[in-house]
């Protein structure tokens, strides 16, 4: 796509906008966004992460693991659908007890795996990952600053958006003018040679 640029731009613009005037929105968002990848973390968990040792603890505490990521994860689409109002913070203190017990299982999950021979160093990063989600919710838990916080993000995407978009426009108009010189350093050469042509067609003429 040729105007790719211009057209990621205004998407992003817009979407900047929408995070600015409705952030109490994108908060809930976040929650249920959350709360489905929790599901589907606890379902893959149960699937992959399991087998990965036949240690009886190991697959014990992946277990655990999994139930609790699914259970967290209907508590946060389901709840606040369902009652609204102060459930959607309830539930983001939830994710936090939830992510945090998480990463702790799956660190100690990584440390029964030791001696088995398995590259532990992704799941040591997949828990530093529930962690670092841990504390962006923790950011957001308050209204005020949560707000704060997503109309910042707002802003960035917005102004990215508009970066895009300008940059496209003044890339494009780069290509037409270079298009337009390149036209006329060929024109003359054209000439030229029509010129030469008839030259020495009438010298044959002669």
């Amino acid at each position: 796509m040729k105007r790719w640029y211009l057209f990621s731009g205004i998407l992003a613009a817009l979407l900047g906008l929408l995070v600015i005037i409705f952030p109490s929105f994108w908060i809930k968002l976040v929650v249920v966004i959350i709360g489905l990848a929790a599901i589907a973390y606890g379902v893959y968990c149960l699937k992959f992460t399991k087998a990965l040792s036949d240690d009886i603890y190991y697959r014990r505490t992946i277990l655990i693991k999994s139930i609790v990521s699914i259970i967290a994860g209907v508590m946060a689409v389901l709840f606040p659908l369902a009652i609204g109002g102060a459930a959607w913070t309830a539930m983001i203190w939830v994710l936090i007890i939830y992510l945090l017990a998480s990463a702790a299982i799956g660190f100690y999950a990584a440390a029964l795996l030791k001696d088995s021979g398995v590259e532990r160093k992704r799941y040591i990063i997949e828990n530093l990952l529930l962690l670092a989600v841990a504390v962006i919710l923790i950011l957001i838990s308050p209204r005020a600053l949560g707000n704060a916080i997503i109309r910042l993000i707002g802003i960035v995407v917005l102004v990215a958006g508009i970066a895009l978009i300008l940059f496209d426009v003044l890339t494009s108009k780069n290509e037409i003018t270079a298009e337009v010189v390149e036209v006329k350093e060929e024109a003359p050469e054209n000439h030229d040679g029509d010129a030469a042509v008839d030259a020495s067609e009438n010298d044959g003429d002669l």
